[in-house]
């Protein structure tokens, strides 16, 4: 059978190329997992199950429960969020800055402490500081490197360096002071050749290096993790205060989605059934995160609900009361959209932009680009709407009809109808 190990070896080294990973390579810090959809599902469901009991969730509960209930969802729902959050600001916060862009419904939420590139704050502090090396580690090195040329100067470089390392005092001595002094101890008790003491030297500093590189980092990480977590469970709290509004809201969409569509029996029906609920639902949880200056998560809640219903809604979009979406799929609303109170949407519009300006680097501007529909608007099946323009207030949107200019308040637009 042919060999193929030099093929495939060679295929490793071009897919793990540099070059090849930029912008694609996101590198994990210890102890700093992307979030997870398993738990962004799992924190869906219990919002769900939080917002409206009995539907979702547990289903044997009743009037003397459900304090209970909520009580053991709350309390989940805030240690899974917190955990979350606490994933997407280092994923946010990470090697990936550079492909970042600001965007209209983002914002600023870091504290400064908050958004440094770990890495680069390590080797900025390294040079700047220097780094504390322990005694114990100084120790290590030295043996280690000393091991490498030889019994008899392995016996005597291990016994200089633990006398060195007796010397040390680990809060006093730089990791440059320890570096350099292990390179002189070591160096004493070897050969004079210059080709070696270099290799010996070389090998020496980089074993201190890696050392004390993990040594900092670990106290970096922990540091960095620890307000990133306080700046997580405070957003965590400030979501789960804000429950009771949500609830609210998805109460008139449930409202509305059951006066809407004669063939609701009941708001259960809605609440169970319906995509177009499903979908406002995740899209109000999402934006609520989004306006708390959660990271990721938002985005990656409304692309479940896309996934799960066809519906593809931004959760940087802007929505009033009394929404609804008959039927859903296909249905889509940009980033930008505003969308007032009392809107109606039928299955396959799209609320989208038209070509997009870009800059002098040929970067496309982010900048308010998708329609804004005003209360009690209707459209209707397969609409395009595209550009920032204006739908006025009770204006119809008929099906199939594609429409880039402003329509006036109680306006109507439809396909011209064919002459016979």
């Amino acid at each position: 059978m042919r060999d193929y190990s030099k093929q495939l070896t060679h295929n490793i080294f071009q897919l793990s190329a540099e070059d090849s990973l930029r912008g694609l390579f996101h590198q994990h810090l210890e102890g700093n997992p992307l979030p997870s959809a398993r738990s962004i599902r799992e924190i869906i469901e219990l919002t769900r199950s939080i917002i409206f009991p009995g539907y979702f969730g547990a289903s044997k509960i009743n009037r003397n429960t459900v304090r209970y209930h909520i009580g053991v969802q709350v309390e989940r729902l805030f240690e899974l969020l917190s955990d979350q959050i606490s994933a997407a600001l280092c994923f946010q916060s990470a090697d990936n800055e550079a492909h970042m862009r600001t965007t209209v419904s983002s914002s600023s939420i870091y504290h400064p402490q908050l958004n440094p590139d770990p890495q680069v704050k390590s080797n900025a502090e390294a040079q700047a500081h220097g780094l504390g090396l322990s005694a114990a580690d100084a120790a290590l090195a030295a043996q280690h490197v000393a091991a490498e040329v030889g019994n008899n100067p392995a016996v005597l470089a291990a016994a200089t360096a633990e006398q060195l390392a007796r010397e040390l005092s680990h809060d006093a001595k730089t990791a440059t002071d320890d570096i350099e002094s292990l390179m002189q101890a070591v160096a004493a008790v070897v050969s004079d050749d210059d080709e070696e003491e270099a290799l010996l030297r070389a090998a020496v500093a980089d074993e201190a290096d890696a050392d004390a590189s993990g040594h900092e980092q670990g106290k970096q990480s922990l540091s960095f993790n620890d307000e990133i977590k306080e700046v997580a469970a405070h957003m965590a709290a400030q979501f789960i205060a804000s429950l009771s509004s949500l609830r609210a809201q998805l109460a008139m969409d449930v409202k509305a989605a059951f006066d809407a569509d004669p063939a609701a029996t009941s708001f259960g029906e809605v609440i169970c059934c319906y995509p177009g609920l499903r979908a406002i639902c995740n899209y109000r949880i999402a934006h609520q995160l989004l306006m708390l200056g959660v990271p990721l998560i938002p985005r990656a809640i409304t692309e479940l609900a896309h996934s799960e219903t066809g519906i593809d809604i931004h959760p940087g979009a802007r929505i009033g009361a009394c929404f609804s979406i008959d039927h859903g799929t296909g249905v889509v609303i940009g980033e930008t959209c505003i969308i007032g109170n009392n809107v109606k949407l039928y299955q396959g519009v799209t609320l989208g932009a038209k070509t997009i300006p870009v800059d002098a680097q040929g970067m496309p501007l982010n900048i308010p680009r998708h329609p804004i529909l005003e209360d009690d608007v209707v459209v209707y099946a397969n609409a395009t709407i595209l550009g920032r323009i204006t739908i006025g207030k009770g204006a119809i949107i008929g099906g199939n009809v594609w429409v880039t200019d402003d329509v006036k308040a109680g306006g109507k637009v439809v396909q011209m109808r064919a002459n016979n």
